[in-house]
């Protein structure tokens, strides 16, 4: 009989491989547990990301849905919406909703259509306490997906003139300016008034009626965006942060460079204009227009003055303020508390009309105003004689910026000396002009029923990093004071006279230099750090034309005119040379109860992320 003998080596090997086997599939296995594993939790952290992404995007919804409503209603942030479950909120204090502490957090969902736990919603707050004063509502808005939360703030506004650091409606001289028009201008230049005036793209040329179209010349720098409804006159100028017009012709610019003078005035013989755009290629837009708000202005918190007024800023926050007696009518001025706030110090009349003047405070986040006297003497009767100065005698220009006398011409042949640019009737001493120089320390904007009139330079404490903002806005203009001495001997008759003061045909000590607080650049001919507009008319230099080449006139801010305002002639063979700079805070705020364009939408003027209130997330 055979016996089968089992062989050991054989036996060995099979229980190897048995082993070899399940090693490998415990590998194998251990590998597929890595992977799931990787796998959930890669899923988990994409739906992380996805959700935490999507809060924010749900966030900025809500920042979107808060202007919306704005648009619809422009006074939607002047009360609380109870319909609006976005706003719903735990709150302590009374309110119209008759919320209370035990209000639950509410919720608008992104999508109408899913509302289900996982889905993204939004909520938001507002504060409008910055509304008037720097024309911003602060909106906070909290994004919800799937337990996720993120939360931005939002300063929400409207568009305006300080957008741009320089602005205008129309590029041809302002028709009530004497040095440019000898006699009232035809209509198309605005002789007939502001609807029968044309822009140069409409039919307004170099052919008759002519009128006084002023140039940017080839040593003009404006550094910041530009903005005209009108055809640009340029030689050469540099504008460095763009160019925007609603000038027909900007619609033909491309992206080559050989066709960005077609946005600047072509000529009849079919050239166009020069400008250095600085590799920023000019755009197209539909016109922008001002809005008068001008008489808002008697009516906002601060200080109002009646008739001329001077005012001289110090950089410890406090002004000096001289208005005469017969300037006001002896009428004291009106000082007008803001919302929740206290009414600030104007000064008293007899302060007013001493030699010193009145000290004080700047009133901060307000404006200091000046409006037409119609209690006082007539208007007509304010002349030197009656301000302090003898009909017959000099009257010295420091007299006059001192006690602030807008004279007028005397009707009788008598003989004195006077600032020509006050021999017109919108400066006689009744009218509401104010006049300024110094250093600001504070947030103020200055308006007047005329003209604002820079008698100096003005500079803020806090330089163009700080806190302080000046807006100059006039019914009438913004002028540069630059004095021309007259001696009359008869109401029609005139000529230059020496000046008393200097000895010489004009007064170089004036407009007065005061130095940069933060050490900035020098300027030898005339800083103002500001926000200027002129809601009918234009920023200019008096009597432009006369003397000699004045150097610099720098503005640090925006400007924007209804009117183009000349500031020199030639490439500065008089006047000033213009270096108009852009400050970008300007993108951010604006001098308190600053006007907005007319056509104006609510828009983000900037944002940030903030961190989610622990109240919000429930």
């Amino acid at each position: 009989m055979m016996r089968w003998v089992r062989s050991r080596t054989a036996d060995g090997e099979a229980g190897s491989a048995l082993v070899f086997v399940v090693g490998t599939m415990l590998v194998l296995m251990m590998l597929s547990m890595s992977a799931l594993a990787y796998t959930l939790s890669s899923t988990k952290f994409a739906r992380y990301d996805q959700d935490f992404t999507g809060a924010m995007a749900a966030a900025q919804a809500g920042i979107d849905d808060y202007i919306s409503r704005m648009n619809r209603d422009d006074g939607y942030y002047q009360s609380l919406d109870c319909t609006n479950k976005a706003l719903k909120t735990p709150m302590t204090t009374t309110n119209p909703c008759s919320w209370n502490s035990a209000t639950p957090v509410g919720w608008l969902p992104v999508d109408g259509e899913r509302t289900g736990p996982r889905d993204a919603y939004f909520h938001y707050k507002f504060d409008a306490t910055r509304a008037g004063t720097e024309g911003t509502i602060t909106v906070t808005s909290t994004g919800r997906v799937n337990g996720e939360y993120r939360t931005i703030e939002a300063a929400v506004g409207k568009g305006g003139s300080t957008d741009y650091v320089y602005y205008t409606d129309f590029e041809s001289g302002d028709p009530s300016n004497k040095v440019a028009y000898s006699s009232t201008p035809a209509a198309i230049c605005g002789g007939a008034g502001y609807d029968a005036a044309q822009y140069w793209w409409e039919g307004r040329s170099a052919a008759n009626p002519q009128c006084s179209e002023i140039t940017f010349v080839s040593r003009d720098t404006l550094r910041g965006a530009v903005f005209s409804n009108d055809s640009v006159l340029a030689d050469g100028p540099s504008f460095t942060n763009g160019f925007t017009s609603a000038n027909p012709d900007c619609r033909n610019v491309t992206s080559s460079t050989s066709t960005w003078n077609k946005c600047l005035r072509k000529a009849t013989n079919g050239t166009y204009s020069t400008a250095n755009f600085n590799g920023v290629q000019p755009q197209y837009s539909t016109a922008l227009y001002l809005d008068d708000t001008s008489a808002a202005f008697a009516g906002y918190p601060g200080c109002h003055y009646y008739g001329s007024t001077r005012i001289q800023f110090r950089a410890d926050g406090s002004m000096q303020v001289w208005n005469s007696k017969l300037n006001n009518g002896n009428k004291a001025p009106l000082a007008i508390a803001p919302p929740a706030g206290s009414a600030p110090s104007c000064g008293s009349v007899t302060d007013l009309n001493s030699p010193a003047g009145a000290s004080v405070s700047v009133p901060d986040n307000m404006v200091i105003y000046a409006a037409g006297d119609v209690t006082g003497l007539p208007r007509s009767q304010c002349d030197a004689g009656q301000l302090g100065g003898v009909s017959g005698q000099t009257l010295p220009l420091g007299t006059f910026t001192k006690a602030l006398v807008a004279a007028r011409p005397p009707t009788s042949t008598s003989t004195y000396t006077y600032d020509v640019s006050m021999a017109d009737s919108t400066k006689y001493c009744q009218e509401g002009n104010l006049y300024v120089e110094g250093t600001l320390k504070g947030r103020v904007t200055l308006a007047a029923e005329q003209s604002v009139i820079t008698t100096g330079d003005v500079v803020l404490a806090g330089g163009l990093n700080g806190g302080d903002m000046l807006g100059l806005v006039a019914t009438n203009a913004v002028e540069v004071f630059n004095p021309r001495i007259a001696t009359v001997k008869a109401a029609t008759s005139t000529r230059w006279n020496t000046n008393p003061e200097s000895g010489t045909t004009e007064n170089l000590s004036w407009p007065k230099n005061y130095a940069d607080p933060t050490g900035g650049t020098a300027v030898t001919g005339v800083q103002i750090m500001g926000s200027i507009q002129t809601l009918q008319h234009s920023f200019y230099v008096q009597q432009y034309n006369q003397g000699g080449c004045r150097d610099t006139l720098q503005v640090n801010g925006s400007i924007a005119q209804r009117w183009r305002g000349a500031v020199g002639t030639g490439n500065c063979s008089t006047g000033y040379l213009k270096s108009y700079n852009y400050d970008t805070r300007l993108q951010y705020s604006a001098p308190p109860y600053f006007p907005r364009w007319v056509n104006a939408q609510w828009s983000q003027r900037y944002f940030g992320e903030v961190k989610t209130p622990s109240a919000i997330r429930g």
